[in-house]
């Protein structure tokens, strides 16, 4: 289904709610592996749900982003540099949505380590083991990358709010899976 003028397609607005929920969740999984001493199962266990939610935000993201692509968008509301704000907080996320998941799956790989997704197989090791560049990547995923995401969301949260609350407008309802825009 594609996108109209006054809302996203059913298609895009399942998948950015999943990817959400997915981001949000993988958060949690490797906050909570946390709490877990290194000998622990149950560490290995959250870290497994992070390693396959991230695996699915990648995957879901490539996905959102053919279809964003092939289907269009709605209206683009805001004026003055609020389009083009919108347009760049946009496509940042849609970097952070694949970088982070990539520049995982890249810090275990030269690491040396597989990655098991889903508790179904294990993704083996690619590339040749190199600690230095694995623990780049891994200041890349866990510092840069993860800061950038955080700041990306509240800027993105902020601004639908700001639309809806201020402006005004369908921004916010156009993104919503329940509900009507005006």
């Amino acid at each position: 289904m594609t996108s109209t003028t006054n809302s996203w397609s059913p298609a895009l607005k399942g998948l950015h709610w999943l990817i959400a929920i997915f981001i949000l969740c993988a958060w949690g999984s490797v906050e909570l592996h946390e709490f877990y001493e290194r000998d622990d199962p149950m560490r290995g266990w959250w870290m497994v749900v992070h390693f396959s939610l991230g695996f699915s935000v990648l995957l879901l993201g490539m996905l959102r982003l053919y279809w964003r692509a092939t289907h269009g968008r709605p209206t683009l509301y805001g004026s003055g540099i609020q389009k083009p704000v919108s347009l760049l907080v946009q496509s940042l996320m849609y970097v952070l949505m694949l970088g982070m998941p990539l520049t995982g799956l890249l810090m275990r790989q030269f690491a040396g380590r597989d990655t098991t997704l889903f508790w179904l197989f294990d993704l083996p090791s690619f590339v040749t083991k190199n600690i230095d560049l694995a623990k780049q990547i891994a200041f890349l995923h866990k510092e840069f990358l993860w800061n950038a995401l955080l700041v990306m969301l509240v800027l993105h949260i902020g601004g639908a709010l700001w639309h809806h609350f201020i402006s005004k407008d369908n921004t916010l309802r156009q993104m919503l899976p329940f509900g009507k825009t005006k």
